[in-house]
């Protein structure tokens, strides 16, 4: 009798034993998992954008550059940490995989169309790595499908909600019926062939929902065009990229061949956007692409100047980032 006690009573302290190691075990994972989540390094703008609304900004390690302006024009570098590293990128060549490494992140994001085959470097250096896929999106739903995917993978599900709801709010009030023709120029070459947006991405999208009519929707992706591609279009709008600065994009437009029998120029409806904040809400396929449309729409009614700078776009739009 004494024996079964004995044998009983040490079977009672194996099991609160095993329990015990297996709460701390769940404790220690649990502690590691949300450690994890709080080293993030972002290496494309439109990621930035999306950590930034999340409120996961002070777990972001490492931006890259043009993450950090894009974040400092906003004036809200106060979301990231004062520590905050910021990785100097060139466009074509990888990331510094080691100097990745020794961040010690829990996962690196990055665009898919800007990362390409260099993913297969992070993800053999034993990183976690999270492709987002905006830069091929369509329009403003994939765009918003791709919030709520990243939210989701993050732990974040209802912020990305949240955040989601506020673009819809936005895209909502800022978004028009018209059929204004409007040729967009990415990019001027020297040789005035220029690049544009065809029917197929997002910056089609957002000229529709400003009122306008792109012009080129026939064609697919950023294709390259001639400058007599613009003459027979003939659109009553012309809105360019800046190229180096102001005066350089002015001597470019002017000269192109064919461009003084288009209705834009001759009635005065050629506009350029500055190489930071206003191309960076059309380039850029995050949170704040929705005040691209409102400032598409403002261009349309005639209601900005020929020259959109980003004073003008934090002033008269009131840009903001939401954080949620």
């Amino acid at each position: 009798m004494q024996r079964s006690v004995i044998v009983g009573t040490s079977l009672i302290v194996v099991v609160l034993i095993a329990f015990f190691a297996f709460y701390l075990i769940q404790i220690k994972q649990t502690n590691l998992s949300s450690d994890q989540t709080q080293r993030i390094v972002s290496l494309a703008p439109s990621d930035t954008q999306i950590l930034v609304s999340l409120g996961l900004g002070k777990d972001v390690v490492a931006v890259d550059q043009y993450s950090y302006s894009l974040i400092e024009l906003l004036n809200e570098t106060k979301c990231l940490p004062q520590n905050v590293t910021v990785l100097q990128l060139q466009a074509g060549s990888p990331p510094n995989i080691s100097g990745l490494v020794l961040l010690h992140p829990s996962i690196v994001i990055d665009e898919e169309g800007l990362i390409g085959s260099y993913a297969t470097l992070i993800k053999n250096a034993g990183l976690h790595l999270l492709l987002t896929n905006d830069d091929y999106a369509q329009n403003f739903s994939q765009i918003t499908a791709s919030i709520l995917n990243v939210s989701n993978q993050i732990g974040a599900k209802s912020q990305g909600e949240k955040l989601v709801s506020w673009m819809n709010n936005k895209l909502q009030s800022f978004s028009t019926q018209g059929n204004v023709s409007v040729a967009y120029l990415l990019y001027i070459c020297p040789n005035y062939e220029f690049y544009t947006a065809g029917g197929n991405v997002f910056i089609n999208d957002i000229i529709t929902k400003a009122g306008g009519s792109n012009v080129f929707s026939n064609q697919s992706g950023y294709p390259l065009l001639g400058p007599s591609s613009l003459d027979l279009a003939n659109p009553q709008v012309i809105i360019a990229q800046e190229v180096y600065n102001i005066s350089y994009t002015e001597f470019l437009i002017s000269h192109m061949p064919g461009i003084t029998s288009t209705r834009a120029y001759q009635e005065n409806r050629i506009y350029v956007l500055s190489q930071n904040l206003p191309t960076d809400l059309i380039n850029e396929p995050g949170p704040l692409s929705v005040y691209s449309v409102e400032m598409v729409r403002d261009i349309l009614n005639n209601a900005s100047p020929h020259y959109v700078n980003s004073s003008f776009v934090l002033k008269d739009l009131n840009v903001s980032l939401p954080v949620f």
